[in-house]
């Protein structure tokens, strides 16, 4: 099978990164293409090892489809979407070793809703590791200690992880806000957002559509967008000036959060590292105000 590049081909991204170049391109994608940028972004290890005649019947598309949407993201074909793939499942594998399998946890509690949903944490967190890189919390790290203000929004049930993600932040720098992109009284608050400040945006779905509506005004303000979210071609996602993924998917009716309290976390270590003396200085004068105001059954002594 021949395929020839289609004349309006567009060059491809310098570095190689298939992901963040089909995040770019999503909103300009038709929706047989938008189809394969999900499909790729959603099973990379299928891409790696499948032939092209078996992705199209995956997707009941042509083949011939698929490999002219490989030459409009400047790729050399098919194959080289494969190596590209393969390389990002390469990278994975090797950031998280082999683990102990989650069935060797939770073998007791085989059998039950309880071992399936604890299991399927695991699961989720394995694949939030191995997705993620130094360098893309170092990314997000800096434009939130670098911001003059930080803004942290979300959604319904995916709003306790931000509000714990503002909490702590909060006795880390100054000029922290918190916002229920669902509660319209809140929205106020961003009035005055602009270039020098950053906005955390956790969004999963189903994807409040409010917590869209204020990313897109924090980047029509030239504000930095930092998303927390589960595909990078997410709508919060394709706006974001950096994009965390955790996996969200649960066991019933609802999301778990796990993995993404685990992704707010370890963005708040990287913080509270960037801030080094500053940081911990405001900590600790948090501390001793709590400490003064009895609001704990344990203290931490004051002396430290």
């Amino acid at each position: 099978m021949t395929v020839r590049k289609d004349e309006g081909t567009v060059e491809g991204t310098s570095s190689g990164d298939v992901i963040e170049e089909l995040r770019r391109r999503y909103d300009r994608l038709t929706q047989s293409q938008k189809r394969i940028a999900e499909y790729i972004v959603e099973h990379p290890q299928a891409v790696a090892f499948s032939t092209v005649d078996q992705m199209a019947a995956q997707l009941d598309v042509n083949p011939s489809t698929i490999v002219r949407f490989t030459y409009r993201l400047g790729l050399e074909g098919f194959p080289d979407l494969q190596e590209r793939m393969r390389e990002l499942v390469r990278g994975q594998l090797s950031r998280t070793g082999d683990p102990i399998k989650e069935g060797e946890v939770a073998r007791h509690l085989e059998g039950s809703s309880f071992g399936a949903s604890l299991s399927h944490d695991w699961q989720n967190m394995y694949h939030t590791i191995a997705g993620l890189s130094v360098e893309s919390l170092s990314r997000a790290t800096e434009m939130i200690a670098r911001a003059r203000g930080v803004y942290v929004v979300a959604g319904f049930s995916t709003f306790p992880v931000a509000h714990y993600f503002s909490i702590i932040l909060g006795r880390l720098r100054s000029d922290v806000t918190a916002v229920a992109s669902n509660d319209s009284s809140a929205t106020p608050r961003l009035i005055e957002i602009g270039p020098d400040d950053c906005m955390v945006a956790f969004s999963f779905p189903r994807y409040a559509a409010a917590t869209h509506r204020l990313v897109a005004w924090a980047k029509e303000n030239k504000a930095k967008v930092v998303a927390v979210t589960d595909s990078p071609i997410s709508a919060v996602g394709q706006l974001a000036d950096a994009v965390l993924l955790a996996a969200s998917a649960g066991t019933g009716m609802q999301n778990s959060l796990v993995a993404p309290m685990a992704v707010a976390n370890a963005l708040l270590n990287g913080i509270a590292a960037d801030k080094g003396s500053e940081g911990l200085d405001r900590y600790s004068r948090w501390d001793r105000l709590i400490n003064r105001w009895d609001s704990f059954l344990l203290k931490i002594d004051a002396a430290g």
